[in-house]
């Protein structure tokens, strides 16, 4: 297996010099494109975007769902050096016209179904370019001839702007440079594809996690399947005929294709899944005994990083999920150790390294992470500090180097001076039998300061009740960190990567 080179503009064409004949992009079915396709496709594509102008530095806008044409469309932005601008579909209007203005986008590439909220954001002068992902662009693809030529790429050009996701307020633009993206697949080496590979990662393009693993799987030569949005079923079919070597799931998603096969009688057995890759959230240790059962050659990789701004940091491999299933349980607590090429150091409020065990600031130093944030150099100074990058989040490293989250900064309850960390309380009320997640935040009080509120999301029934969820808590908490309310509801709400959003929860 050969090791990737470095150019992002040149991606498509040494995989598909390497691998020609391979499928490169697929629908459910196995249907789809060759690498030597796409490749061609790409170069036409690059040719008629800078027909329309778009050439080094031009910021073009993509609101649409995951398709074949967008994957397309972000090669060849990369060959012509223009700097791309995902757009999550799920925003509103005015959440897009707020991004529309920060990024000043030249072309926007929509698909049908967002057409009308795309028309709508910029009325001024000069008016927002809008084409369509599928027609349009086959267009450009005609009118370019296959000639291959490439933008010289500087390792500081930024390729993309990618916003966050606005679970802590606005949207911040996040410059994603040569140097980052060309660095991610060096990375994650460890827990590549295969040349030949089929995988599939239920993240949308939109979202750094869907971005970057399809960066991998094209330099190594491994087929995506594409498809416009996660669902159990289609997944589960897709793992039982033997499609799919690997798949990049969240653990509620892995639970929905085995509760789907369980309740159908679809066989989704195959030897052929080798790899399962997740994040955002813990994986329960019956979850993971489970899916091991139906799937007992398939390796396990929970990944941290910080999403937009920093790829994975930590992994928690393989073998650390087997120890966990022969009695080291407490490893699923844990995000794993630090993935090679990657530094980290957990520092108080004045920049000081503390002991393990001790909570405090999560700190990175990789070549994985942005340039910084879109025209907000405030922002920008506080993240990035002599080389190392601050995300915000907090956690203490155990032995061995493993680290523990204990949550974002914002997710640090301060009761009456003592402080209060909300992943330990949600990590409570998510192993309670009937509970599939938990969410916990502050409530503003006037005797306190702040106090914790919960909410759970049951499972089945009967669902927990909030007095045996509270009582749980008072054997193992502490009494300042027991909820002072637990709601009970059916699903919490998640944004399209399947994090919950703590804003929609009221207090």
């Amino acid at each position: 297996m050969q090791r990737p080179d470095y150019g992002l503009g040149r991606l498509i064409s040494r995989s598909a010099r390497l691998y020609p004949d391979l499928p490169c992009l697929v629908d459910d079915t196995g249907a789809g494109r060759s690498f030597a396709e796409v490749d061609d496709r790409v170069a036409r594509l690059a040719n008629g975007l800078r027909g329309i102008g778009i050439g080094r530095a031009s910021r073009v806008g993509v609101l649409s769902i995951d398709t074949p044409g967008y994957v397309e469309l972000i090669l060849a932005c990369f060959a012509v050096g223009a700097t791309l601008v995902p757009l999550n579909y799920r925003l509103t209007a005015d959440e897009l016209r707020y991004i529309d203005e920060r990024a000043a986008l030249h072309v926007l590439f929509v698909s049908e179904r967002y057409r009308a909220i795309a028309t709508a954001l910029r009325d001024g002068d000069p008016p927002l370019q809008i084409l369509d992902l599928a027609d349009d662009l086959e267009q450009l693809i005609t009118a370019g001839g296959p000639e291959r030529s490439w933008a010289d790429l500087a390792d500081d050009d930024i390729l993309c702007i990618m916003f966050t996701s606005g679970t802590t307020g606005r949207p911040k633009g996040v410059l994603q440079s040569h140097r980052m993206l060309k660095s991610v697949y060096l990375q994650m080496w460890e827990c590549l594809p295969r040349p030949g590979d089929v995988r599939y990662t239920a993240s949308p393009l939109f979202h750094a996690a869907g971005f970057f693993v399809l960066l991998g799987q094209i330099a190594m030569g491994s087929a995506s399947m594409i498809v416009d949005q996660f669902r159990p079923e289609v997944t589960a079919r897709a793992i039982g005929s033997g499609l799919l070597t690997g798949c990049f799931l969240v653990p509620t998603m892995i639970a929905a294709v085995l509760d789907h096969a369980a309740e159908t009688g679809l066989d989704i057995g195959s030897d052929r899944l080798r790899q399962l890759l997740y994040g955002g959230a813990p994986m329960p240790t019956a979850l993971l005994r489970r899916a091991l059962d139906r799937w007992p050659h398939c390796d396990f990789w929970n990944m941290y990083g910080s999403g937009t701004e920093s790829n994975s940091q930590t992994y928690l491999r393989p073998t650390d999920h087997r120890r966990a299933l022969a009695g080291e349980e407490h490893l699923l607590a844990t995000v794993g150790q630090a993935v090679t090429g990657v530094d980290l150091r957990i520092v108080d409020d004045a920049g000081r390294e503390v002991p393990d065990g001790v909570v405090g600031r999560i700190a990175a130093r990789t070549d994985v992470v942005m340039s910084g944030y879109l025209d907000d150099p405030e922002r920008t100074a506080e993240a990035l500090q002599d080389g190392w990058f601050y995300s915000g989040d907090l956690g203490s490293f155990g032995p061995n180097g493993y680290l523990t989250l204990a949550g974002r900064g914002r997710d640090m309850i301060i009761r009456g001076g003592e402080n209060i960390y909300v992943a330990e309380i949600e990590s409570v009320l998510a192993a309670q039998p009937g509970v599939s997640d938990a969410a916990v935040v502050g409530r503003a009080d006037e005797r306190w300061g702040q106090v914790p509120v919960a909410w759970v999301e049951a499972t089945g029934e009967p669902a927990p009740t909030e007095q045996a969820l509270r009582q749980r808590c008072r054997e193992v908490l502490a009494a300042y960190k027991v909820p002072v309310t637990i709601t009970v509801v059916k699903s919490l709400p998640r944004n399209a990567t399947g994090k919950v959003v703590k804003d929609l929860l009221v207090t």
